[in-house]
């Protein structure tokens, strides 16, 4: 996980393919913790992980994982919502979620319509992966790439601008990931063996991590080699 604090990895852990892929239970919680994710970590399990533990989450939402809920427990037509939708307009909506032991979570939903631009990229992203499994895409999945919609546990307090803010931020987290990938290397895995695989790994994410903590470095360096108590105050002129 990267702190979007100071862009620095506070967690990591390999693992194989038998004991699953990403998730918020992996990753240990603080109280007052803020936890953001894509799609892939919007499912009840990974959000109880982050809720029970004190913190938050905001996340991309995923319809089928994390399927949402009005007041009265009734699940939620999304596209009857979004359809409603007009021009650059932001709505919110209340909408639970269940978690494992099928208690609530409460939560909030935050749609908008996503440019025109935007919407044509997501339509081709989707049919070029659709083309390669050799699937069909709905006419429904093409309907809800016009929207972009995160959910979130903040409470009111944190405004709707705000959350898409902290959610916007996010991305400067993905170019960390796409730094490491292009740079070191590490999106290509030369090896088949799990320990050797493993050992590749490990030592393509120490490099990269003490290549940030190298630079964090020489970004607060001071020539004279202790900071100061108190901040430098401008000298005045006579």
């Amino acid at each position: 996980m990267v702190n979007l604090a100071d862009l620095q990895c506070d967690f990591f852990q390999l693992t194989d393919i038998k004991e699953g892929g990403e998730t918020f239970r992996r990753v240990p919680v603080k109280a007052g913790d803020i936890m953001m994710g894509d799609r892939v970590y919007a499912a009840p399990p990974g959000v109880s992980h982050v809720v029970n533990a004190g913190g938050d989450v905001i996340v991309r939402l995923n319809r089928a994982a994390l399927p949402l809920y009005d007041r009265a427990g009734k699940r939620i037509d999304l596209l009857a919502h979004l359809r409603l939708l007009k021009g650059r307009s932001v709505r919110e909506y209340l909408a639970q979620a269940r978690n494992t032991n099928g208690e609530w979570i409460a939560g909030r939903l935050i749609a908008l319509r996503q440019s025109v631009e935007a919407t044509r990229w997501a339509h081709q992203r989707m049919k070029r992966r659709a083309q390669r499994s050799r699937l069909t895409v709905t006419d429904e999945a093409l309907e809800f790439a016009e929207y972009f919609m995160v959910w979130t546990t903040l409470p009111k307090d944190v405004r709707t601008a705000q959350v898409l803010d902290f959610y916007r931020l996010r991305w400067q987290i993905e170019m960390v990931f796409k730094r490491m990938k292009s740079i070191l290397g590490l999106g290509h895995l030369p090896k088949k063996d799990p320990i050797s695989s493993q050992a590749w790994l490990e030592g393509k994410l120490f490099v990269g991590l003490l290549i940030e903590r190298m630079i964090q470095t020489a970004e607060s360096f001071i020539p004279w080699g202790y900071p100061l108590a108190t901040a430098t105050q401008p000298v005045a002129r006579e």
